[in-house]
């Protein structure tokens, strides 16, 4: 039982990030965010994307399969890319 509440309390620590990372890039709050979980019902576009996931490779330390990142159509698509996402590697040598 302790594993599945650390992987509830994960998904939910990933999820929070994922919300106040959208609401910021977005311009929104993240209740707007939260109640309106498809990315194309707000200013989702070229840039927003991009900035999007700038910031989550950022503060997962993470990078995303690009292709997977655009096929991500919802909040809910995003923290699940981002669960099953590798950490990047930050020792050299």
């Amino acid at each position: 039982m302790g594993a599945r509440n650390g992987a509830r309390n994960w998904a939910t620590e990933i999820e929070s990030a994922v919300l106040d990372i959208l609401a910021e890039v977005l311009e929104e709050s993240v209740e707007a965010v939260r109640e309106q979980p498809v990315l194309a019902a707000h200013e989702w576009d070229s840039i927003t994307s991009l900035l999007t996931l700038s910031q989550l490779e950022s503060r997962f330390d993470i990078s995303l399969d690009l292709r997977s990142y655009h096929a991500a159509r919802t909040v809910g698509d995003l923290v699940d890319l981002i669960a099953r996402a590798p950490a990047t590697s930050t020792t050299t040598g």
